[in-house]
């Protein structure tokens, strides 16, 4: 039954270790396969059978010492390699490195030493002094270690030490029962490798319980990770996004600056100029050439400030959101002979300007399509206050489109570039009655701006 364990325990670290890749299952493995072939010594007939294979190639005398040394020898690398795998399965090595290292060097001195003085013992024919050496050396080395290991887990592992910790107690004092009751006759002991089996069993026990509790904070670790891999991804698409529009609304600005203050200047010097030609030539013909040019330029004039205004919105700042909307929609009414009505609802909060003008870039944007494509009569804009909500809508009377054949100009990847940096939800609906666009926006959820 303990081989049959065992052989289960291998292949559970084994996949363990494919599926974490945590090298402490691989020392773990080790462990289990020397403690295999340590519990098949305790079998009479597997010792028997390979003591009398020793014998034929050694003789009989050579196989009793060597298979004796040998015993011992493969508890002190199992015993090793259970304690290295008990250092990382209790992070010490993450905590406490050198202490660790410390004690991963002191087991491979321990390990190379007995090595050393098996060959040694071997030759002089003298396996009890390695039993001895075994006993009142490496033992309690061990026990130290062990008990100064409880400790700095105690201080430094996570919660799921607790479990792996009960286990290792009852393993030890389970083992060290065994084998006084093997060497000292006065107890006793009829069978005193039971114990031993009885310490693997609860160990293995707790350790399971230990085991599901540690993967699952490994995996808690791996999705924290992961989600700050994914939130901080999120961070640069958002800073780039909003570098860019940003940068688009400076470029705007200069543009605006640029129009009102060089363009419509010029435009003004050319009027200028032309009503002193009018006086210096003045004649009917003169007069009214120069009436009708000075109307054009009026007109270039006008359209300079009105595209000016849209590029830079200024009345944002004087007039605020609800303000500048109401203007812009009064303008596009009175330029472009389209009724646009306008109406806001619930109380008016504060957001900043940034999140002020990409509200109103969207429907200063859709507002521009309905008068260029929907061949509408009547529009309707709506902006309703509920926190921590926005509600926007533009809706028209129109003749609709049809989202397979509708083209995503400059003016549509604007506002799907707004809507998706303040994390908008948006809802669209065309027929041949009109178009309408429903833009939902939770200020809890967009990334914080100036």
């Amino acid at each position: 039954m303990a081989i049959s364990f065992q052989l289960l325990f291998i292949i559970i670290s084994g996949v363990i270790f494919i599926y974490l890749r945590e090298k402490s299952f691989k020392f773990y493995s080790l462990y289990n396969f020397f403690l295999l072939l340590y519990l098949m010594s305790r079998n009479d007939d597997y010792y028997n059978l390979f003591e009398g294979a020793v014998a034929y190639l050694f003789g009989a005398q050579q196989a009793d010492v060597f298979v004796r040394i040998l015993n011992f020898f493969i508890q002190i690398v199992f015993y090793n390699f259970y304690s290295i795998f008990a250092l990382y399965f209790l992070d010490l090595d993450k905590h406490i490195k050198k202490y660790f290292n410390r004690v991963v060097l002191i087991l491979k001195i321990l390990g190379l030493l007995f090595l050393g003085f098996g060959i040694v013992c071997y030759f002089l024919q003298i396996p009890d002094f390695y039993i001895s050496l075994y006993t009142f050396l490496y033992l309690p080395v061990m026990l130290t270690i062990f008990i100064l290991s409880v400790l700095k887990a105690i201080r430094y592992s996570g919660k799921h030490k607790n479990f792996f910790l009960v286990g290792v107690c009852f393993y030890v004092m389970c083992a060290l029962i065994s084998f006084a009751g093997t060497f000292i006759p006065s107890l006793n002991m009829s069978n005193p490798i039971s114990f031993f089996y009885v310490g693997i069993i609860i160990e293995t026990i707790f350790f399971s319980l230990g085991l599901a509790y540690k993967i699952k904070l490994i995996n808690d670790e791996k999705n924290r990770v992961h989600n700050l891999v994914i939130q901080h991804r999120h961070q640069q698409q958002i800073g780039k996004m909003q570098g860019l529009l940003e940068g688009e609304e400076k470029e705007r600005k200069r543009i605006a600056e640029e129009l009102h203050d060089g363009i419509a200047g010029d435009l003004s010097a050319i009027k200028f100029n032309f009503t002193l030609l009018n006086k210096e030539h003045e004649s009917e013909e003169n007069n009214n050439v120069l009436n009708e040019v000075s109307i054009i330029i009026d007109k270039s004039c006008q359209q300079l400030r009105e595209i000016s205004h849209n590029l830079s919105p200024s009345t944002i700042t004087n007039l605020g959101l609800l303000g500048a909307v109401d203007l812009f929609c009064k303008k596009v009414e009175h330029l472009y002979g389209i009724e646009i009505i306008f109406l806001s609802k619930g109380d008016d909060f504060f957001i900043t300007k940034t999140v002020e003008t990409h509200i109103y870039r969207i429907i200063q944007e859709l507002v521009n399509n309905v008068v260029k494509h929907s061949e509408a009569k009547c529009a309707h804009v709506e902006i309703d206050f509920a926190f921590p909500y926005i509600h926007i809508l533009v809706k028209d009377n129109g003749k609709g489109f049809s989202s397979e054949t509708v083209s995503k100009g400059i003016g549509l990847s604007n506002i799907d570039s707004r809507l998706r940096f303040m994390n908008a939800q948006v809802k669209k609906d065309s027929s041949q009655k009109g178009t309408s666009f429903q833009i939902t926006i939770n200020l809890d959820k967009i990334p914080e701006t100036p």
